[in-house]
């Protein structure tokens, strides 16, 4: 099915059970804060994002088009990171401190902190005695304090 018109990006679906096409849009983990503007989706499609401000685009995420059988697929993009641990809990606490108080967006979970490859934060890292190892996967940092449900 050829595309001839332009796509605009206009809201969520709520039911991910969509008949017609889908085209998959990989964004990193910075993109996908940012609801308006240009886009290209995996095919190469221009996309034009006008979505709802109020909303947050995550991994698996389905959008409607302005042609109501073309939809697109939100795929989060693979990324460096640093894996961090610490064996001290007042180390791990006191690192991610640290790393707030420079705005670093952080994905925890129970055992690790993971934040985006940079190499003035390993030096920061490394002054905590801290575990580095370099991983690439999909990063969900926290999303703020204001966006919590």
């Amino acid at each position: 099915m050829e595309i001839n018109k332009k796509l605009i990006v206009i809201d969520w679906v709520k039911n991910k059970n969509v008949k017609g096409r889908i085209l998959n849009l990989t964004l990193c983990s910075e993109q996908r804060k940012i609801l308006r503007g240009r886009k290209f989706s995996d095919c190469n499609k221009e996309l034009f994002l006008q979505l709802p401000r109020e909303g947050i685009i995550n991994d698996g995420d389905i959008f409607r088009t302005n042609q109501e059988n073309i939809f697109i697929c939100v795929k989060a993009r693979i990324e460096n990171l640093f894996q961090i641990y610490t064996s001290s809990k007042l180390n791990m606490l006191k690192l991610t401190y640290h790393l707030g108080n420079r705005h670093i967006r952080m994905e925890i979970n129970d055992n690790y902190l993971f934040v985006k490859e940079d190499h003035v934060i390993k030096n920061l890292l490394e002054s905590f005695d801290a575990e580095i190892k370099l991983v690439n996967k999909k990063f969900f940092p926290e999303i703020g304090a204001f966006y919590h449900d």
